[in-house]
């Protein structure tokens, strides 16, 4: 059997309250992000910078003075941006420090923005087979020839899947 409220609570800082699920999700239901307030909160191109550096900092994170310094904004501009991704949860603070690091969220953002970039540097490749598909006509078994022209030209397995469907 396990332990009621008041046997945990016990355990809990002082200041530490326990919440029931009902108001757990209801707090979640609130502060859930739409795919639009993504691509808004990183749409233009300092957002996307701050994003970015961020990123690239993986775990230790990336303090404000620096990311503003190297980005050359002011301070009212950085922190509206700034406070779009964290509303959006794309990036969190990190816990005693003045630093900001990824969320789960803005991770997988980020990944996904990486193979946005991977696509477009590589543009003529997804061309390339783009018109072998319109050739059905022309060659008999235009999807092998399709499969073995992305086997070839795609280095990327997630994305080599996404093709081959």
């Amino acid at each position: 059997m396990g332990a009621t409220f008041p046997q945990i609570s016990r355990f809990l800082p002082n200041n530490m309250e326990i919440h029931s699920s009902a108001d757990i999700v209801s707090d979640a239901v609130d502060t859930i992000s739409t795919i639009q307030d993504i691509l808004s909160a990183i749409s233009d191109d300092k957002s996307l910078a701050i994003f970015r550096v961020i990123a690239e900092e993986c775990n230790t994170g990336v303090e404000s003075l620096i990311i503003c310094r190297n980005l050359q904004l002011t301070h009212k501009k950085y922190y509206r941006r700034l406070a779009a991704l964290i509303r959006y949860s794309l990036i969190i603070r990190k816990d005693g420090s003045k630093k900001y690091i990824l969320t789960c969220l803005g991770k997988v953002v980020y990944t996904t923005l990486l193979s946005i970039q991977y696509a477009l540097d590589n543009i003529w490749k997804f061309r390339a087979i783009d018109e072998m598909k319109i050739c059905k006509g022309v060659y008999g078994d235009i999807d092998k020839i399709v499969s073995s022209l992305v086997d070839t030209l795609v280095h990327k397995e997630q994305i080599k899947e996404i093709l081959k469907k």
